[in-house]
């Protein structure tokens, strides 16, 4: 059934998603040809009282690029929230709770779906950026890139990157799914309760996290600080507690809310 779930919230965000990926690729295609970055020669533009029709036109395109690219970004962050509360704290939460589904499994699909959407949010970006700057042998300069990353930082470092980014995302996620559902527990100013608990909940994390770095201070960050030019060795060890301390604060956030929607649900 998760599978399911997984299936029926990719198709529902994929509307809003999928258009905007397109124009952003297109106007970076756009502008990767009429390259805005260049000055054009009044010989071959249309000048009107000394402004290029061209340069105009140059202009209005890199800022429609910008613009969706800011966007995108904020409409992944503004469809995560969306998609919980209404979908599960809403009116349409009296028909998903209806089905033969735990709250937990409702909970994973809108997590895993949401860190997709993240993940190609950035891959795009990034893809309309290599296409909107035009580099010679595109590939083999991205090759020899990887190649330098993996002689500094070694291959661990190269894979625990992402995994802490996509982590780091989960608990952010779980943070926001968890207020949003404190914040349903009350009858009246649900958004206002939402927003008092998120930052609740985020006072809290800090604090656990300082009490982690104070504590761990003594094998982690010490070694760090002395050492003239930090080792990779040392930086995975940072980077791995850093990810341990994020999966245990959306641990605790994911049990929380998969609580508070099996035992304390609130839709009235």
């Amino acid at each position: 059934m998760l599978g399911k779930l997984l299936k029926y919230e990719a198709k529902a965000t994929a509307r809003s998603f999928l258009p905007i990926y397109l124009a952003i690729l297109l106007f970076a295609l756009i502008n990767r040809v009429i390259n805005p970055f260049d000055k054009v020669s009044d010989g071959v533009s249309v000048t009107v009282e000394g402004f290029s029709f061209i340069n105009m036109m140059r202009m209005a395109s890199i800022v429609v690029y910008f613009a969706l690219i800011v966007a995108t970004i904020a409409m992944t962050f503004v469809i995560i929230i969306q998609r919980f509360y209404k979908n599960l704290l809403g009116d349409e939460g009296y028909l998903m709770f209806t089905l033969p589904v735990k709250p937990w499994q409702h909970i994973v699909s809108k997590l895993l779906i949401s860190l997709m959407w993240i993940a190609l949010s950035f891959i795009v970006i990034v893809s309309s950026v290599l296409v909107l700057i035009n580099i010679d042998n595109l590939f083999g300069e991205i090759g020899r890139l990887i190649r330098e990353a993996r002689g500094f930082f070694g291959d661990t470092l190269l894979i625990l990157a992402p995994i802490s980014a996509l982590i780091g995302a989960s608990y952010f996620i779980m943070t926001v799914y968890n207020a949003l559902s404190i914040g349903h527990l009350f009858n009246k100013h649900r958004i206002l309760a939402s927003f008092v608990a998120y930052l609740g909940i985020y006072m809290v994390g800090q604090i656990v996290g300082t009490i982690f770095l104070f504590t761990t201070a003594g094998f982690i960050l010490e070694p760090l600080s002395k050492a003239a030019t930090p080792e990779p060795s040392l930086i995975i060890t940072l980077i791995l507690a850093i990810v341990s301390l994020n999966v245990l604060l959306a641990t605790a956030n994911f049990i929380s809310a998969n609580i508070i929607l099996s035992k304390r649900l609130n839709l009235e």
